[in-house]
């Protein structure tokens, strides 16, 4: 079982990748990719396919270890760094974690901003209320969500805001709002020419004393090494790759960290998965993406920025 992608990992450590780290279906590679793209084209909404099980986001939505401790070790993370309680949060593509609002509000965050492409916010109350009562039990005090009828009372009542799409919804976010940032593998999905104003607007939202924690996959999403980096750009950043929720940017961290750096970020590698030899295609990665040899070797990475 791949373990969840936001467990804290102790301040640059580098480890070796698990054995079948993000493997999913025992099939071969190719099989997987043409399944994916046969559902893409399928005219069928992408919460239909979620409500049976499948292209499923946040896989660890139901596991009660990432309800609590990851919200409250950001937080911690945030006093060491800045010195104070944090306010302001955002995160970047929760998908079914937005139930998490109650905890967030119960560790004193406020206002709560969520930013995804699609709502995948649970519609029934109880993983609200479960994440609630699992506030409680760790001794906080969440909203009182008694009246609540639908999950926007919810989020109201927990101080939250879910802004659905692009880059251009964070302009509803004041200058220098957002005490702390958090996504957790959501980067690698964001397209390529859209990272450097994502970065810049996340720059401008920033708090001047913000910290901004950054979970990141950098292998390819159905077989956890790096088979996706052999096709042609003209293929991968088609209409085909993007119906079928394959869609990863595929850019190496040594990539991701130099735009972080051109929108007024400085940065700190937290920690990274490595494999012992780049896992790459037969043939190599498509010549036109470029890459760096030693971002070959990373698998994950959490990267941290605060304002340069």
């Amino acid at each position: 079982m791949q373990p969840p992608h936001d467990v804290p990992v102790p301040p640059g450590e580098d480890r070796p990748v698990p054995p079948g780290y993000a493997a999913g279906a025992p099939v071969p590679w190719w099989v997987k990719l043409g399944v994916k793209l046969v559902m893409g084209s399928l005219p069928v909404p992408a919460r239909a396919w979620r409500a049976i099980g499948l292209r499923r986001h946040s896989f660890d939505a139901d596991n009660p270890a990432v309800t609590v401790a990851p919200l409250r070790d950001w937080a911690s993370r945030f006093r060491d760094v800045a010195g104070r309680a944090p306010r302001g949060m955002l995160e970047l593509g929760p998908g079914a974690m937005v139930r998490r609002a109650p905890v967030a509000a119960a560790l004193g965050f406020g206002p709560i901003w969520y930013l995804d492409v699609e709502d995948d916010a649970p519609r029934d109350l109880g993983p609200y209320l479960a994440a609630a009562e699992a506030a409680r039990a760790a001794g906080l005090a969440p909203p009182d969500l008694s009246s609540c009828r639908t999950h926007q009372d919810v989020l109201a009542a927990c101080g939250a805001r879910l802004l659905i799409g692009g880059t251009e919804r964070l302009e509803e976010i004041g200058d220098g709002a957002a005490d702390l940032v958090v996504s957790v593998a959501v980067l690698e999905h964001v397209r390529r020419d859209a990272m450097a104003p994502l970065f810049r607007a996340l720059r401008r939202v920033a708090a001047p004393d913000g910290l901004s924690i950054h979970a990141i996959d950098l292998h390819d999403h159905l077989g956890g090494g790096l088979r996706h980096l052999a096709f042609s750009p003209a293929f991968w950043e088609g209409p085909a790759v993007a119906r079928a929720a394959l869609y990863c940017n595929r850019l190496g961290l040594s990539e991701m960290v130099a735009m972080m750096h051109e929108a007024g970020f400085a940065t700190a590698v937290r920690s990274r998965l490595l494999w012992p030899a780049a896992p790459l295609p037969p043939g190599g990665a498509h010549p036109s993406l470029r890459r760096a040899p030693q971002d070959d070797l990373t698998c994950a990475a959490v990267v941290e920025c605060r304002p340069g």
